[in-house]
């Protein structure tokens, strides 16, 4: 009944070399019949030990041939990674635990990089592609310390025929680089990748844009007119490809027509909700796609503070986005600045030079923050002072209080910004419902453990997940910011020092958002309550008293995320049995004299 399922009788080939003839039964490698076991006994034990021996001796040689072939490998798997960073321009901070990795999985980012290619099939890119362009590329002067930013219209003001060589730009040299994504290239619906969204040709085939076309694309319509897929395809472009092709996109003045076309949408009186919000966003996703090479790094230092101004503006404004996801997208941009300013690259840091990275093969250069500002802290407190625009059912002419109310009040310069938080908290009201929370101990709190990465549940879909990460993201960049005003080291006194933005931070309100955000559930939003956590755990670092109805509500986390070391040593602590009270000791009385 198998007959028709097993496969024939194999016919030798001419390919393959058999070691021995084929016997009676169609077997191959059958053991000559000359010396039979049955025949002699002593034959099979002599046999085996001859045969342990040699698999003796041949076991250490074939381990110490293993070692050195593998060796081998991981040497050249090892310099291929370091290539493959530097063409992806991994920032340095995030080197060390990429390079940690087993041979394994660099092995497996490679082959989906399709950077083990041999050197026919794709041109090999030069070490350090990323890193090696400077400024000066762009014809742009970086600003120096003292002197006024250049007055561009829109960053970079950068024409065609200003660079030399820009009239092949569609020549060989402007041609898209090679993909080197590390997770997976995006398909589309036709089953090629994110470089090959283009319009087809007569064949069928799809044709490739290059950045000048993308910039002609952005130049030559309005945002209303704009296509959303247009802009979607170049942030999987300036994500997904190269530096090469982000560096040809800047060139020819891709980061001007960027700004061109989100200045016209800012300026929009009404939006509409199926086109220009979902331009917008995908705009503000290529602004943070650029901020994966150093070449787009430096597009977004070259025109600061716009476009963050306008961003945070548009945030106070009534005009802002009804998508969560967009209003995200803002606040990570200013996240951004702490990467964009690292505290190593500024000239603040003094005469002490900043510590050089073994992989890195050029100097770090000093950034310069925009006029006037010193430090990165002043920046941000500027950012975030931005006044708020005039809403649609304010008056006309601003009311003025009366002298004696004016002389009681007390400024709230940070009601702008905290009024977002609050809205959050407002419109999602539903969430907040545990009021046994407590604000967590940091010390007491296992931070590896909250933030390690979860899978997707049934609360990581919806409009409360999205609402309590953008909540969640707003108190990161608090941390931040109160991290930066801490590195200053400012008496209390000072105006910029961290005991004063702690104290503006409770005049505006942030008392009121803590109690009410810490009852969020500590299942679903853990990181909420750590960002909490550190908050409140600066303050404290910066001497600032807490109001009483904040410290009365400080407690430890959860037993799921505290740390074990400090349950187990509390627990060997506490005796066994409940000890005797004891009484206190009796005073001695003396007794009066009367004289």
């Amino acid at each position: 009944m198998f007959k028709g399922i097993l496969p024939p009788r194999r016919v030798p080939s001419s390919e393959f070399i058999i070691v021995s003839p084929l016997a009676d039964n169609g077997k191959e490698n059958l053991p000559s019949p000359l010396v039979h076991p049955e025949s002699s006994p002593n034959a099979k034990a002599a046999a085996a030990k001859s045969g342990k021996a040699a698999a003796a001796q041949e076991k250490p040689k074939r381990k110490k041939g293993d070692i050195s072939h593998t060796a081998t490998v991981t040497n050249s798997t090892d310099r291929e990674f370091d290539r493959l960073l530097d063409d992806l321009q991994i920032p340095s901070t995030l080197r060390p635990k990429l390079a940690g990795m087993e041979s394994s999985v660099k092995a497996a980012m490679l082959k989906s990089s399709q950077v083990l290619a041999s050197p026919a099939t794709a041109p090999a890119s030069a070490r350090g592609l990323r890193r090696v362009q400077s400024g000066g590329s762009l014809n742009i002067e970086s600003p120096r310390t003292g002197d006024a930013a250049p007055d561009y219209p829109y960053g970079l003001a950068i024409a065609p025929g200003d660079i030399p060589g820009a009239q092949t730009a569609q020549s060989a040299q402007h041609s898209r680089g090679v993909s080197v994504d590390v997770v997976r290239r995006p398909k589309s619906r036709s089953g090629g990748s994110a470089a090959d969204l283009g319009p087809r040709g007569k064949e069928g085939a799809q044709k490739t844009l290059s950045p000048v076309q993308f910039v002609s694309l952005l130049t030559g319509k309005s945002s209303l007119e704009l296509e959303v897929d247009v802009v979607k395809k170049l942030r999987l472009l300036l994500r997904n490809e190269a530096a090469s092709w982000s560096q040809d996109f800047l060139k020819v003045g891709g980061y001007s027509a960027l700004l061109t076309r989100l200045n016209e949408l800012l300026e929009v009186e009404w939006r509409e909700e199926q086109h220009d919000d979902q331009l917008l966003h995908e705009l503000l996703r290529c602004l943070k796609a650029l901020t994966t090479s150093e070449i787009g790094c430096f597009a977004l230092r070259s025109s600061c503070p716009t476009p963050f101004v306008q961003l945070v503006s548009l945030l106070y404004s009534d005009k802002r986005p009804g998508e969560i996801a967009t209003r995200q997208l803002i606040v990570d941009l200013l996240i951004v600045l702490f990467e964009l300013y690292p505290p190593s690259s500024l000239p603040s840091i003094g005469s002490v030079p900043p510590r050089r990275e073994v992989w890195e093969t050029t100097s770090r250069h000093t950034i310069a923050l925009p006029h006037p500002h010193q430090t990165l802290y002043s920046l941000l407190r500027a950012l975030l002072l931005t006044p708020a625009p005039r809403g649609v059912e304010a008056p006309e002419v601003p009311l003025s209080p009366h002298e004696f109310i004016d002389a009681l009040h007390r400024p709230r310069i940070y009601k702008a910004y905290l009024q977002e938080l609050s809205d959050i908290c407002r419109d999602y009201f539903w969430i907040f419902c545990h009021p046994n929370n407590t604000v967590w101990v940091l010390a007491d709190a296992d931070e590896t453990r909250v933030e390690k990465p979860r899978a997707p549940g049934g609360m990581t879909g919806g409009v409360e997940f999205e609402a309590m990460s953008y909540l969640t993201t707003h108190f990161r960049l608090l941390n931040a910011f109160v991290k930066a005003a801490q590195d200053l080291n400012l008496p209390k006194e000072h105006e910029l020092s961290a005991h004063q933005l702690h104290t503006d931070l409770f005049l505006s309100g942030i008392e009121r958002i803590i109690l009410i955000a810490r009852k969020a559930s500590t299942t679903y939003y853990p990181t909420l309550h750590l960002e909490i956590s550190r908050y409140v755990a600066l303050a404290g670092q910066a001497q600032y008293e807490l109001p009483w109805t904040l410290s009365r509500l400080i407690g430890p986390p959860p037993a799921a995320l505290a740390r074990t070391t400090k349950m187990t040593t509390t627990a060997h602590s506490q005796p066994s049995a409940r000890a005797a009270p004891v009484l206190p000791s009796p005073r001695r009385v003396e007794p009066l004299k009367i004289d």
